[in-house]
């Protein structure tokens, strides 16, 4: 499925160097993340797509695809959780060009639910706008109490 400046396509088994990398500047990127987690070692990395790839009835993804851009430049990738939760990344230099909300309008097209959802780091203000320009609204914030917080 494609628009003007983008398309997306669903992963395939050669994407997944490409979406370690994506990962790598995700998880790297201060407040991009609601869940604080570390790199994982590539080997768990690519497990967890060949899962996707393989035994998608039992993965959590529901779909997950690649953006490409005009020229088929890969630009980032996103997915629908089972849960109808929605994730993006576009690499930063391809990021406010349009290819999030063009490719997360083209995902929400293809694949119809009745509600989506999306969760957000609430310190990272570009991600909390792009959500509310795709008409999200607030819903609820998540707390979290880390274990050595008790001392």
């Amino acid at each position: 499925m494609k628009t003007n400046n983008c398309k997306i396509r669903l992963i395939e088994e050669k994407d997944i160097p490409i979406l370690y990398e994506h990962l790598r500047e995700f998880v790297e990127t201060p407040n991009a993340s609601t869940s604080g987690n570390l790199l994982p070692p590539y080997d768990q990395s690519k497990k967890f797509v060949m899962k996707y790839l393989i035994d998608n009835e039992n993965h959590e993804y529901d779909k997950w695809y690649i953006v490409l851009d005009e020229n088929e430049n890969i630009v980032g990738n996103i997915f629908l959780s089972k849960k109808n939760m929605i994730a993006y990344h576009i690499l930063k230099k391809y990021q406010r060009k349009g290819f999030a909300e063009a490719s997360v309008k083209l995902m929400m097209k293809e694949n119809h639910r009745k509600r989506f959802f999306a969760t957000v780091n609430m310190k990272n203000e570009p991600s909390l706008d792009f959500t509310a320009k795709l008409g999200f609204k607030k819903k609820s914030f998540i707390f979290e109490k880390i274990e050595s917080d008790y001392e």
